[in-house]
């Protein structure tokens, strides 16, 4: 029988080997000479760390990097110069946690965190077979088409750029190589606006301030949307600005103006003003073409939301299955409705946001998608007027936040009626837990893929397929 080891303490100096990625995206390490566990955020596979311990629980630790000892096989040298490294004195960029690992074992680590949740949290025992390989971005940097970046005071001007790990204190950006370079470039531009007409940054401390968000939209041919979120909506040089911004940077083909006067740390409130130029912009993905305004949901790596989707839709084919009717449920602009449309002889489309539902119809006109409806509405509330008219079989395809689907929805989805589920994730955890209930609801789970949309962070996207049994 092991001895009993006393638990860390905070500022404890502990040696540690990193044995394998944990599911939240730290390293899992055990402390040498006791085998206490400890998470250590910056982490790679096979390190041997000298780590000092931040957080202490009874059975667990979670410490940062002070020096790396050994190198484990996996660990590379990160681009970005605002990513963590022991060597690289204050606060690092919270945003790439995973940039320090090659990223064909990325891919390998985000499989294990899916099996790890499909089994430990879904109680799903053959989760290893069940869980088929990652399925790679086209892209591993400047893939993303949308970026939220904050402001905030500071002693010797504003600071603009990512929140480091676990603080609210924000990094100041030059570069980020995961954004395309028209976004750095517009994003340093509006900062040096910003500084010259003296404009005053929110403090979340105190509430105060006026510039809270720069919001920067792209698409595959290099044009931009841009908009300031801000706290009231006073803006007496708009005209100005935006005419200086224009001329910089005549890739920008909009500018908005969103209003969040709510001491939250949610980024955009609800009132949106068009400032100048095209209310939305332009995206291609596959043979469709989408249009989408300032605040709708668009995946935010396009090439790779592509992959997600052929996923998606091979798991509706499963089978050579036909149903008279399919559900997108939380569907956006219509992306994926669309791209399945041809799958079904009718297609709903259900979106709470309204501005979204008003995209997808144009997105489906224009794409010729002569099969496709959509309903404004939370999903809770549209389902029992939806369910009303549905045919003897039905497959569902849902594609919720981070919190999975909530007891009505999930309640809705036992219905007979339903005898497909396509269930697209960004959170494995809650994936699980979902594919846990619905099992003992009439449901087998088939298979989940992961689909890497975010290269160089622990974060995956998954489709499941689930079949009644």
């Amino acid at each position: 029988m092991e001895p009993r080891t006393a638990p860390p303490s905070v500022g404890e100096i502990l040696t540690v080997k990193v044995d394998r990625m944990a599911p939240a995206g730290d390293g899992l390490a055990k402390a040498e000479g006791s085998g206490r566990v400890v998470f250590v955020p910056g982490a790679a596979p096979g390190d041997r760390l000298e780590v000092e311990v931040f957080e202490a629980k009874s059975n667990f630790a979670r410490a940062r990097v002070k020096k790396v000892l050994a190198s484990g096989p996996e660990r590379i040298d990160p681009p970005c110069p605002h990513h963590a490294a022991p060597s690289r004195p204050g606060p690092a960029c919270g945003g790439c946690d995973w940039q320090h690992i090659a990223y064909e074992s990325q891919l390998k680590h985000k499989r294990a965190v899916v099996v790890d949740c499909v089994g430990r949290i879904g109680k799903f025992a053959d989760a290893e077979a069940l869980v088929l390989p990652t399925l790679r971005a086209p892209k591993p940097f400047g893939y993303r088409n949308k970026v939220q970046i904050p402001f905030m005071p500071g002693t010797h001007g504003p600071r603009m750029g990512f929140f480091a790990a676990g603080s609210r204190e924000i990094v100041d950006m030059r570069e980020c190589p995961i954004q395309p370079d028209l976004s750095v470039r517009i994003a340093l531009k509006v900062k040096a606006m910003a500084v010259a007409r003296g404009w005053t940054y929110y403090d979340g401390k105190t509430g105060r301030g006026w510039l809270r968000h720069l919001y920067i939209r792209t698409n595959a041919e290099g044009r931009a949307l841009v908009g300031l979120v801000t706290t009231h909506q006073e803006f007496p040089d708009r005209e100005v600005f935006a005419a200086e911004l224009r001329a910089q940077h005549p890739e920008i083909v909009g500018i908005h103006q969103n209003i969040q006067p709510e001491r939250t740390s949610v980024v955009l409130g609800p009132v949106w003003r068009r400032l100048w130029g095209q209310r939305e912009l332009e995206e291609t993905l596959g043979r469709f073409h989408f249009s989408a305004s300032p605040g709708a949901f668009l995946q935010v790596n396009t090439p790779a939301a592509e992959v997600l989707y052929d996923a998606a839709k091979d798991a509706v084919l499963e089978g050579a299955k036909k149903f008279p009717l399919g559900l997108d449920l939380y569907c956006g602009v219509g992306t994926l409705t669309l791209w399945m449309a041809d799958a079904f002889p009718r297609v709903v489309g259900v979106e709470e946001n309204k501005d979204a539902i008003s995209d997808a119809y144009r997105n489906a006109e224009r794409n010729r998608v002569r099969n496709a409806r959509f309903k404004a509405g939370r999903a809770e509330a549209v389902l029992p007027k939806l369910a009303k008219e549905l045919p003897e079989s039905v497959c569902a395809v849902v594609d919720p936040p981070r919190v999975g689907l909530s007891q009505p929805v999930r309640r809705f989805l036992t219905d007979k009626r339903v005898k497909r589920l396509v269930y697209v994730s960004c959170d494995p955890a809650t994936f699980a837990r979902d594919a846990g209930f619905l099992s003992h609801s009439g449901y087998a789970l088939r298979r989940v893929r992961p689909v890497d949309l975010f290269p160089q962070t622990s974060h995956v996207e998954l489709v499941g397929l689930l079949d009644r049994k």
